[in-house]
């Protein structure tokens, strides 16, 4: 029996020496594992943190430039004005920089005889001088003060015709008649992206 008693020890010990070595055959692996994994992970953070610098760039601002009818200025000229007949000019704005722009236009007419006040004024675009009539669409109001927000884009080297209507209603006092009005219109360029 006992004989039998040292077989079941020594076959129990052999038993607990396999599973330890079992156990530290994981262990070691997952020890090795873990190792691994962490040498992995810093190589993995350092191309996570890499960065590479733009190549060499160079911004060069554009120039803003327009012209009215040829000029940087121009004078409108005299022109008789009646509540039966409205005075109308047709003008060109040309865009002489290399930028595109967007055009606005505000008109100032401080003052003058009484029937300033009374004056209305219409300014759009037009597709050419002969379209600029007292007929032409929209919606006129005051001289002074008067405000064209949205003239529209214009591209690089294009022109574009424009048509002013000043008008008087013909219930205008008489009082004043026969005198002149100046007024002022300023016509103002923004870049737009391009």
């Amino acid at each position: 029996m006992q004989s039998a008693r040292q077989d079941d020890d020594s076959s129990s010990s052999r038993s607990v020496v396999k599973r330890l070595r079992s156990l530290v055959g994981t262990l070691a692996a997952a020890t090795a594992a873990v190792v691994l994994g962490v040498s992995g992970a810093g190589v993995t953070h350092a191309y996570l943190n890499a960065t590479a610098g733009p190549a060499a760039s160079t911004i060069t601002a554009g120039t803003a430039a327009i012209q009215i009818n040829g000029s940087a200025t121009a004078t409108l000229s005299p022109t008789a004005l009646s509540p039966a007949a409205p005075a109308v000019w047709a003008f060109t704005v040309t865009n002489a920089g290399d930028a595109p722009m967007s055009l606005a236009a505000a008109i100032s007419a401080p003052g003058g005889p009484a029937y300033a006040a009374s004056a209305k004024a219409l300014l759009t675009a037009v597709p050419n001088a002969a379209a600029c009539t007292a007929a032409v669409a929209g919606t006129p109001s005051a001289l002074n003060g008067y405000s064209a927000p949205a003239l529209g884009a214009l591209p690089v080297g294009a022109s574009q015709w424009y048509c002013l209507v000043v008008s008087l209603p013909n219930s205008m006092p008489a009082a004043g008649s026969g005198s002149s009005h100046s007024f002022t219109m300023t016509v103002n360029a923004t870049q737009t992206p391009s």
